[in-house]
């Protein structure tokens, strides 16, 4: 099964857009001020693993490369156009890609199928001519493909660094664009693919190729309004959920966010949601709710194990923070852990000089009677994630202001903060060795604790924005595992 599977994978017609053995970029240009030069800028400065070759009829040379007036000029092959030109000049484009054989195309230009009458007449006409060619084109309206492994990114924004994972997304608008470099080193990500208009590539396609592709473990897909047959998205996403945790986000849901989706992308939203939704469960796909429900479920699943139960474990540094995590933690189908009388033991030592509850914790108020020893203090903590009756635990970050009262000390050395915040991060990573899901969500939401935040999210700690959607990625991946682990044994 595992050899027929990649098999398919090597087939299909998407690993040219992904692994393309050469690029050429049409419309790219040495102007600093205009949105292409961002394309071949990444693409050098990424150090793409494959020849590029700019197309651009008033330039010798483009960021130090040959410059070619038109496609007809490259005399070597050519294995992925990438069109950057005007709506009304882009049929032009296409038909010189068949004249040179090139059977791959992103349409990176808007103003077509939502680009009023003449928009969508331009759409027609390309969509009959590709069909007709066998030209396989990814838009217009786009941007993408991404793939950290091979180092290909077009994008209109400079990319600082691509952070190698298994999460693999797929939009249908560019709205992700101006979050990519967030996207790019917080997550580790396998290929992002924006489908655009999907005057050719749609849903169907993308899910298939990422179903079938072994670097892509959790799939997150955007989509406004379906293209393909639903039948099939729906049979390739039951089949799909069951091996790889995969994550839909619905916009256009309402009449209102329907009809907003014609002017976006030119295609009606016609599904009725309340069956969409069924749909979705049926599949065992997990549903996102909204754009931050989306990013951090992709980042739970792909930072953390899926949990064998239910019992939550909290560590707070605030009661009132606490009583906030236990709601949702209940609103959510999670149950508090009972913690065991040996991890009572082991954690009786950090309390203040009277008795605390143990779930949730309040670190701290314990905190405040052991500011001397605050190393001691943290691995006394590792008891309650390694409790056996704890199925997964969240914790609140702590303030910066317990690291600066350190460079305020008379008998500290100057660089005692930055070695107490290295320990602490270098503990929270340690946490996941015990195999159970581990995250944390911010205290102060300022610069830096978000540098924080960075540097522990590259040590695939996820850290969420606040308790309850720490407990909604946590609750999201129980039931994700809890439907898949009862589907295995009904198949035995």
């Amino acid at each position: 099964m595992p050899m027929v599977r990649i098999m398919e994978k090597a087939e299909h017609f998407l690993e040219h857009f992904f692994n393309p053995k050469s690029i050429a970029i049409v419309g790219a240009t040495n102007n600093p001020l205009k949105m292409n030069f961002r394309i071949m800028q990444n693409l050098i400065n990424l150090d793409f693993q494959g020849p590029v070759y700019p197309v651009n009829p008033r330039e010798e040379k483009i960021l130090g490369i040959r410059a070619f007036a038109s496609l007809r000029d490259i005399l070597e092959p050519v294995d992925l156009v990438v069109s950057a030109v005007p709506a009304s000049k882009t049929m032009e484009i296409v038909r010189d890609c068949d004249e040179i054989g090139v059977k791959h195309l992103v349409i990176i230009t808007g103003g077509f199928s939502e680009g009023g009458e003449e928009g969508q007449k331009l759409h027609e006409e390309i969509a009959a001519f590709i069909k007709e060619k066998g030209i396989r084109v990814l838009g217009p309206n786009t941007l993408s493909p991404i793939n950290t492994r091979n180092r290909l990114a077009i994008s209109f924004n400079p990319i600082k660094k691509m952070r190698n994972g298994g999460i693999s997304f797929a939009f249908q608008s560019g709205f992700y664009e101006p979050k990519i470099n967030w996207i790019l080193s917080h997550m580790g990500i396998n290929k992002i693919l924006d489908m655009g208009n999907k005057m050719d590539i749609h849903e169907v396609d993308t899910l298939r190729y990422l179903y079938n592709d072994p670097d892509t473990k959790v799939i997150a897909m955007h989509i406004e309004s379906l293209k393909g047959n639903g039948r099939d998205f729906f049979s390739l996403l039951k089949s799909a959920s069951k091996e790889k945790p995969t994550i839909i986000l619905k916009a256009g849901k309402t009449p209102a966010g329907s009809r907003a989706a014609v002017s976006h992308t030119g295609s009606l939203s016609r599904e009725n949601d309340v069956i969409f939704d069924s749909m979705i469960k049926q599949a065992s796909a997990i549903r996102a709710q909204n754009l931050d429900d989306f990013f951090d479920l992709a980042k739970a699943f792909e930072f953390l194990p899926l949990p064998h139960g239910n019992r939550l474990a909290i560590i707070t540094l605030s009661g009132g923070e606490g009583v906030m995590a236990t709601d949702a933690c209940e609103l959510n189908g999670l149950k508090l852990a009972s913690l065991s009388n040996d991890t009572y033991q082991k954690i009786n030592k950090i309390f203040p000089p009277w008795e605390i509850p143990l779930n949730p914790f309040d670190a701290g108020v314990c905190m405040e009677f052991h500011l001397s020893d605050l190393f001691l203090f943290f691995q006394t903590l590792t008891a309650i994630p390694q409790d056996e009756n704890v199925d997964a635990t969240i914790m609140q970050m702590p303030p910066q202001n317990l690291f600066d009262m350190f460079l305020r000390s008379p008998n500290g050395p100057q660089d005692m903060m930055a070695s107490l915040k290295e320990h602490f991060v270098q503990w929270l990573i340690s946490v996941k060795g015990y195999g159970k899901p581990f995250a944390l969500w911010c205290t102060a939401m300022d610069s830096r604790e978000m540098e924080l935040v960075e540097r522990l999210e590259a040590g695939s700690v996820p850290v969420f924005h606040s308790s309850e959607r720490a407990i909604k990625a946590l609750s999201a991946m129980w039931q994700y595992a809890y439907r898949t682990r009862q589907g295995r044994s009904q198949i035995r």
